[in-house]
């Protein structure tokens, strides 16, 4: 059967091949990372270029505050409208690294001194975010998101957080490993298709399946999808 492969690279540097059935195409790659120290914590989203435009437009209707260089790159802070969030992004050559803060825009230097504490290399397949050693910061997640538009979305942890999802009991086999699935918050058990999440055990890694909710696609369409993925970490960080 032909497939698409995906080879990416995770916030920690690791990589990751994800297969799909050839049909439908990807339509969008993104990622997050959060990273945590003694009281302190702070998440990023990792997304492709237009990434702050697009959250500015669509999101959270926001308008530009700030604009500087962080080791030379770009930072751009916008504030949304209702002035209840406000977010900073650093504009790399393939990808854009997005902060959330609650209220309005923070001052600069406290956004300057956080964008400083990270090395950040950017790849084609993925940029790679991690604290500086002075920081004492530690990666405490990270995961992927792949969007195939009318199927859903699979969501990839990092190897270090996957083995707290699996489940202690056996899945039902799919073509490269096994899956289980649970009802949404409030859902019956008998629900369809589309009122379940999936966790996908492969050999070499770990999904969680999120089926669109258009009622287009059939659900015998949706389970030969996502019988088809396959997960695998390799050279992990």
């Amino acid at each position: 059967m032909a497939v698409q492969q995906l080879d990416l690279v995770a916030p920690s540097g690791g990589r990751v091949r994800v297969t799909l059935a050839a049909e439908p195409l990807v339509s969008s790659v993104a990622a997050a990372v959060r990273f945590a120290g003694g009281s302190f914590g702070t998440g990023f989203q990792i997304g492709p270029r237009g990434y702050h435009d697009f959250a500015a437009t669509y999101v959270a209707p926001a308008t530009r505050r700030e604009r500087f260089l962080v080791h030379g790159r770009e930072v751009v802070v916008a504030e949304a409208d209702d002035r209840q969030s406000s977010f900073a992004t650093l504009i790399g050559t393939y990808h854009e690294l997005m902060t959330v803060y609650a209220g309005p825009a923070p001052r600069r230097d406290r956004v300057f001194a956080l964008f400083s504490s990270l090395q950040i290399v950017d790849h084609v397949e993925g940029m790679v975010v991690r604290p500086r050693a002075a920081t004492l910061l530690d990666a405490l997640s990270e995961h992927l998101m792949v969007v195939v538009r009318d199927r859903g979305a699979v969501s990839i942890p990092g190897p270090r957080q996957a083995p707290a999802l699996v489940p202690g009991h056996a899945g039902a086999p799919t073509r490269h490993g096994e899956v289980w699935r649970a009802p949404y918050p409030g859902v019956a058990g008998t629900a369809g298709a589309r009122e379940h999440s999936y966790i996908l055990g492969c050999p070499a890694g770990l999904a969680e399946v999120h089926f669109s909710g258009s009622g287009a696609t059939a659900e015998s369409e949706l389970f030969g999808w996502l019988n088809e993925i396959d997960v695998a970490w390799h050279d992990v960080a």
